[in-house]
């Protein structure tokens, strides 16, 4: 057989790439793509941007997302096409991270993999939210981080400057991510071994994209709504915490909270989450307060501040609520997505619908118990080592969790989609150290630890 043939064979690499396209191409074919709410708005934006036209500007969401609309041409089968390019760059990425971790083409491939046939994933890459494009950002600033902490020579300013625009664009596809450039600046001072003169130069160099490009943001905002935000959300957000008891609101908001309780009473009738409640009143309330959009937001941020001054413990009840939900299974709403799946499905969806969901929460137990067993038994310290890398994922995964569920976003599960691959991926990376230091050590270096470059 030919050389250049047989080492093709053996690049994990070139596999990883061709299922994923191979997977993507069947999926493709044989769904049909929905649209909602959210997918409108982003359009919506997107015309606003190209057109000049702020008529009816929301400031609702960060402007990358639209861009990307616009950049496809206002087209939706090519917005599908470009999601897919990033899920198979993700895989790509997710490989190039954890086989650079470890030293193995062979894991890398298995945890590149764990992403490529994630049926969560698909869906989303083939619906029009800006989830994928989120995740791509923020997976390709956690591999451009990994290498410039692992790397033997000091960080180049390039290097950092990079980190710091590929931050930026994951914090403006998506707002969650606002303290993603300051977790970074952290451990990169922690990291860096300069004077500290010097490492506040090199940190410098990081946050001078975000800097500038969130900066810009929040001023094109400011001028526009007169708030200085990368979204004007927060308000709304936060309502839906304060929903569930808006009754011990200040008697200065008595209108606000008599027309909140009726539509949370309609909820608890159908049998409905009330934190909906609050998403439904948008339309309502600013009809109400006479105020548009954004200035609505503001108010409700004022109305949910001092609620939650008044009942602070059932606002923690309620965040405590909320950060169990984002560890659940992303099954997202109620026209796509994993419940509707198992419920409605034939036998083929339904299995594959129902493993996903056993791997992911059997996934999501090894996330978050390890660190405690890691302490634990002694065993567990000698074959697994904490890297920089793999605390920093712990933190980002973490603070997402516990952001969004400060703020309530409701579809809690949902904002775990970006940081979802990392956690599948320390997952499985931890059972494959536990189940190969019980094996033969010639099995482990023949079966795990392949010896061959990093491609």
């Amino acid at each position: 057989m030919n050389s250049h043939l047989k080492a093709l064979i053996k690049n994990r690499l070139a596999w990883l790439i061709v299922i994923s396209i191979t997977v993507r191409l069947v999926y493709g074919l044989s769904y049909s793509p929905i649209m909602r709410k959210d997918s409108h708005d982003y359009y919506r934006i997107a015309k606003s941007l190209v057109s000049g036209d702020y008529t009816d500007y929301k400031a609702a969401y960060p402007p990358v997302y639209p861009l990307l609309i616009a950049a496809s041409g206002f087209d939706w089968n090519r917005v599908a096409w470009v999601q897919v390019a990033m899920g198979v760059g993700i895989a790509v990425l997710l490989y190039l991270i954890f086989s650079g971790q470890t030293g193995s083409n062979n894991i890398g491939f298995i945890l590149g993999l764990s992403y490529a046939l994630n049926p969560s994933q698909l869906l989303f890459e083939f619906n029009f939210f800006s989830e994928t494009a989120c995740t791509f950002f923020l997976v390709l600033t956690v591999y451009l981080f990994a290498r410039l902490v692992t790397g033997k020579s000091s960080p180049h300013w390039k290097e950092l400057s990079l980190l710091g625009f590929s931050c930026s664009l994951c914090v403006l596809t998506r707002a969650q991510f606002e303290l993603l450039p300051l977790i970074i600046a952290f451990f990169l001072v922690y990291h860096l071994k300069f004077t500290l003169g010097e490492r506040i130069r090199k940190v410098g160099f990081f946050l001078a994209p975000a800097i500038i490009l969130l900066g810009l943001w929040g001023g094109f905002n400011y001028k526009k709504i007169g708030q200085f935000v990368m979204s004007s959300e927060l308000g709304f957000d936060l309502t839906n915490h304060t929903v569930k008891f808006i009754e011990y609101a200040p008697d200065r908001y008595e209108e606000i909270k008599q027309l909140l309780l009726g539509i949370r009473e309609m909820k608890i009738k159908r049998h409905e989450d009330v934190e909906y409640a609050a998403m439904i009143a948008r339309p309502q309330l600013m009809r109400l307060l006479g105020l548009s959009y954004p200035e609505t937001s503001k108010k409700m941020l004022e109305v949910s501040l001092a609620t939650i001054q008044e009942k602070p413990l059932l606002y923690l009840k309620s965040v405590a609520h909320a950060l169990i939900r984002f560890f659940k299974p992303t099954w997202y709403g109620h026209l796509l997505g994993i419940r509707p799946a198992i419920a409605k499905g034939g036998w083929l969806v339904k299995t594959i619908a129902s493993s996903y969901c056993i791997f992911q929460l059997f996934c999501m137990l090894v996330f978050l118990s390890f660190p405690v067993w890691w302490l634990i038994v002694p065993r567990y310290r000698e074959i697994f080592r904490w890297d920089i890398v793999k605390v920093f994922i712990y933190v980002l995964v973490f603070s997402t969790a516990i952001v969004q569920a400060i703020v309530e976003f409701v579809e809690n599960h949902r904002y775990k989609t970006s940081v979802e691959p990392f956690i599948i991926c320390l997952s499985l990376l931890i059972i494959i150290k536990i189940i190969s230091s019980r094996l033969p050590r010639r099995h482990v270096e023949s079966r795990i630890s392949d010896t061959e470059k990093i491609q």
